[in-house]
């Protein structure tokens, strides 16, 4: 029984290094698709980082009335702590910074998802949603609308996507907050102090580099539905700005799995076989219809072993690596992690 088990051990990382392997050689991140939502410079957050992880020795100090409670009824309760007033508490004493850092999903937010923490942050959205609600979407793999693997978050309501959706304009619809109060009968701005409206970043947007130069506040149609007594006409649903194909990419950003039970974390990759495989067809005028969806197709870990198995090209180019050669070097859009503009600087948040 114990050989067995012990058998089954090695076999099982066996697969898993097999499986490394795989994904290592024949697999890559599209990092343009990272770039065409919100995306800051990441040397900006680790001060940011240090800052908000580390807690200096064993307080003595208290935290007043709250003091008389048992520590597990005061973690509960900052667990129902919007994210600014969690962050506010935090800044009372060391004890609060303390009992902060042992709050459930607090230290993997802050590993992983510190990007998208301190975007809503500054995007003044802080007061609608809890860190329990972001741990959550971190620890969702698959996009909500279309099941796909989703490696971004979409901000106004904190819901996993994928960038097809994204691209696709699948996403729920968004509409600027001038439009919202001329055609959705908004007349006093306290109403929308009830649902989240976005700020954006003045940045470069789209897998077409468009720029944005200014900041706009955005609001979901079905936040602005949801108002009591507030009524979207025909009008408002047919709006089409000038720039609403950039609003689902100023409104998301690149956000990735974490898997609580192996302590994974995967931000999405997609097939270096489809990628070689239509170079090879565009170079011959020879491309098939799907091609380009292959090629953009996003997969999760196991998404991508399994695709592996039936994708000749891409088994091809394991076969290659083991006999010296770096893939890398085969296709240039692999080796960048997709097609994009060198940028000095990313975005910057304003004051």
């Amino acid at each position: 029984m114990i050989m067995d088990e012990r058998s089954q051990t090695d076999r099982s990382r066996f697969e898993k290094a097999n499986n490394d392997t795989i994904i290592r050689v024949a697999s890559y991140h599209r990092r343009d698709f990272d770039l065409a939502v919100i995306n800051t410079n990441p040397s900006d957050h680790e001060q940011v980082r240090s800052s908000i992880m580390g807690t200096t020795g064993c307080p003595s100090v208290n935290i007043g009335q709250l003091d008389c409670l048992p520590l597990e009824i005061i973690l509960e309760i900052c667990l129902l702590l919007d994210i600014r007033s969690l962050f506010r508490f935090r800044q009372v004493n060391r004890r609060a910074q303390h009992i902060i850092s042992t709050v459930r999903g607090y230290r993997e937010t802050i590993i992983y998802a510190l990007e998208a923490l301190c975007v809503i942050l500054r995007m003044k959205i802080a007061p609608h949603f809890t860190l329990h609600d972001l741990f959550s979407v971190l620890c969702t793999r698959d996009c909500l609308l279309c099941g796909s693997f989703g490696g971004f978050v979409f901000l106004p309501t904190l819901m996993r996507c994928c960038f097809s959706c994204i691209r696709g304009n699948r996403l729920p619809p968004v509409m600027s907050v001038a439009n919202a109060k001329r055609f959705a009968n908004l007349s006093s701005t306290h109403l929308l102090k009830s649902i989240p409206v976005i700020k954006t970043i003045p940045g470069i947007y789209s897998l077409d580099e468009k720029p944005q130069k200014r900041a706009m506040r955005i609001v979901s149609k079905e936040h602005i539905a949801g108002i009591q007594r507030c009524q979207i006409n025909e009008e408002a649903q047919q709006i089409h700005p000038k720039n609403s194909s950039l609003l689902c990419y100023m409104v998301s950003i690149a956000l990735p799995y974490l898997d609580t039970t192996s302590g994974d974390i995967q931000s999405g990759v997609c097939c270096s076989g489809c990628q070689v495989a239509l170079e090879e067809a565009l170079r011959i005028s020879r491309v098939e219809a799907n091609a380009s969806t292959l090629r953009d197709k996003v997969y999760s870990h196991d998404g991508f072993v399994e695709h592996f198995h039936k994708c000749r090209k891409a088994q091809s180019l394991l076969a290659l690596s083991k006999s010296g050669t770096e893939i890398a070097k085969i296709s240039e859009s692999v080796r960048r992690g997709g097609y994009f503009n060198k940028r000095k600087v990313i975005m910057a948040f304003g004051r």
